[in-house]
């Protein structure tokens, strides 16, 4: 069952979000590639393994941190770090 635990403002203007679930928990050699694109242990045809490699892009792309947490049998915790005044990396690189 996932829940989102609590979110906080941290100095520096920024937000920490974290989420939690009470699920099997992921196994440490694949808790390494939980962020790369095409990674899945679901059979072929039950999904593309995209889903957490766009997340982290997205979170990335807005200056932002997802860092993951987990253990077998007692589920796993993302947390999730984004600045509250977010400055695109474009523009970031046009000055």
């Amino acid at each position: 069952k996932l829940r989102m635990n609590y979110i906080k403002i941290l100095p520096g203007d920024k937000v920490k979000i974290e989420f939690i679930d009470t699920g099997s928990g992921i196994p440490e050699e694949n808790l390494k590639k939980v962020f790369e694109p095409f990674f899945t242990t679901k059979t072929v045809g039950k999904g593309t393994g995209l889903g957490m490699s766009i997340s982290y892009r997205v979170i990335k792309d807005h200056n932002g941190t997802i860092d993951v947490a987990s253990k077998v049998g007692e589920g796993t915790k993302f947390t999730i770090v984004l600045p509250i005044n977010h400055v695109a990396k474009e523009k970031q690189e046009q000055h």
